[in-house]
């Protein structure tokens, strides 16, 4: 399995519930065509915390989008870059609401 791990904040003036509506669509979209298994839900950084040693990085949102294997990462990789639509449209909504966004890739094989 391969696993994305996406952080970020909000832009001014976005509200979490739209975020977190325009993330379902796309991660439901995602699975519907075979681009990821699971994401998790937007997820909230619990700072001050003695388990989180990220001092690097003050972001206070986080989540999770599960690959099969990598061959599935890289078509979906894919697929964001040529605007397929609608992940097209799905991407760039919801990439509209976030600000100062990270990506850590990894695999749990």
């Amino acid at each position: 399995m391969h696993q994305l791990l996406n952080i970020f904040d909000l832009k001014p003036g976005v509200r979490r519930e739209k975020l977190d509506k325009a993330w379902q669509a796309f991660i439901a979209h995602l699975i519907e065509i075979d681009l990821a298994v699971a994401g998790s839900p937007v997820l909230n950084r619990t700072r001050p915390s003695g388990f989180d040693t990220d001092e690097e990085r003050g972001h206070a949102f986080m989540a999770v989008i599960s690959f099969r294997d990598k061959a599935q990462a890289d078509a979906a990789w894919q697929a964001i870059e040529v605007r397929a639509e609608p992940l097209g449209r799905l991407h760039r909504s919801l990439f509209a609401m976030v600000h100062d966004p990270v990506f850590t890739f990894w695999s749990t094989d």
